[in-house]
């Protein structure tokens, strides 16, 4: 059986770092996903597998070019990442455009999801341009989860980490 390719995971450090352990979206995602990771269904990769001694750049774009889906937690930290916006998501576009990798995001809090856009596949001068909201959200952006009972916050998670599934199975979405 062929490696399973990575599933990259988008977040902004800063809605990983609250005090209030329900509060930290990457954390609870992967909660979610490890179980399938650690069955051989998935493998999930964020720049937290990175070790000392790596080069983090390097490594974080050796990956962007190797995944089949990518899960963004969007928050207005994230629109605002210099780094995601000019490293991360010019090649996420750019593979999604050209190579079919999967773009979906949960919006974790309010943020300007319609209005902020993104050049690729330069970040600077494009050519082309779109705005997350191009993608279906897991949730609606009037929702974020922030905004959400817990268990409400744990059915979007679900749903993510059994579209991961059907997307590395190469099966299409249940409708």
């Amino acid at each position: 059986m062929p490696p399973v390719p990575p599933v990259f995971i988008c977040y902004a450090h800063q809605d990983n770092e609250n005090s209030d352990l329900s509060r930290r979206w990457l954390d609870r995602l992967l909660g979610y996903l490890e179980p399938l990771n650690q069955q051989g269904k998935l493998q999930i990769w964020s720049d937290q597998q990175l070790e000392i001694g790596d080069t983090w750049d390097t490594e974080i774009k050796t990956k962007l070019h190797e995944v089949k889906a990518a899960v963004l937690l969007v928050s207005q930290s994230l629109l605002g990442s210099k780094y995601i916006r000019n490293t991360e998501l010019p090649v996420l576009l750019k593979r999604a455009k050209d190579d079919g990798v999967v773009i979906l995001p949960i919006i974790v809090r309010a943020c300007q999801l319609d209005d902020i856009t993104f050049k690729y596949p330069d970040p600077q001068q494009g050519p082309e341009e779109l705005t997350l909201s191009t993608f279906q959200t897991a949730n609606p952006p009037n929702k974020p989860l922030n905004s959400l009972q817990e268990h409400e916050q744990d059915e979007i998670f679900l749903k993510v980490a059994k579209r991961l599934s059907q997307i590395v199975d190469g099966k299409a979405p249940d409708i």
